[in-house]
């Protein structure tokens, strides 16, 4: 899944913009004129854009939760404690399905709005923000989910989820552990 605030950190979303444009390919005359792009232009950004790989790590929480799913047999959960994180998983990812679909299209308002030179910077500030607040709402979904997941186990459980989820973390970003990448991020989404 394409997540602009996800895919480049740290970037306002302007510059992000006029980088999306430059790196997807598009002419750099798009990116400089004086008149906004046209829709065409804005489709052919959105499709070069969502064509961009996924990120392994972009959803903690989900993988969290498939990893305790993955771990049942070592933490001995019951199948009652496993249906229970299934269902909070299935909830979890229709939920963030209409989530994350809510949050791109918010972003692509706040893309178009940017690109628009007769917007008023009120009404891109007002774009960005229902972006972030979107995606402030995708992230606390699964962080939600996440916890509802770790209710089902017994105290035990939980501590030999953790150290053996720490245990991972640690030896996919260790030096020892050559050429390898991190795999998952730390915080959820």
């Amino acid at each position: 899944m394409w997540r602009i605030g996800e895919q480049i950190k740290g970037i306002s979303l302007s510059r992000l913009a006029l980088t999306l444009i430059v790196g997807a390919g598009v002419p750099q005359a798009i990116a400089t004129a004086a008149d906004a792009p046209g829709d065409q232009q804005i489709q052919q950004l959105l499709e070069s854009a969502a064509q961009a790989p996924d990120r392994p790590d972009h959803d903690f929480s989900e993988n969290s939760i498939q990893h305790l799913l993955k771990q049942s047999k070592d933490l001995n959960l019951t199948q009652e404690q496993v249906d229970k994180i299934k269902d909070v998983n299935d909830r979890y990812v229709r939920s963030r399905s209409l989530q994350d679909k809510t949050y791109k299209q918010a972003e692509m308002e706040a893309l178009k709005l940017i690109h628009e030179r007769r917007s008023s910077l009120l009404s891109v500030e007002t774009a960005i923000q229902k972006a972030d607040e979107a995606h402030s709402k995708l992230r606390m979904a699964g962080v939600k989910a996440l916890r509802e997941a770790a209710d089902v186990l017994r105290p035990e459980q939980y501590s030999n989820w953790r150290q053996n989820h720490a245990a991972g973390q640690f030896a996919q970003t260790s030096p020892e552990a050559g050429d390898q990448i991190e795999t998952e991020r730390i915080a959820p989404h």
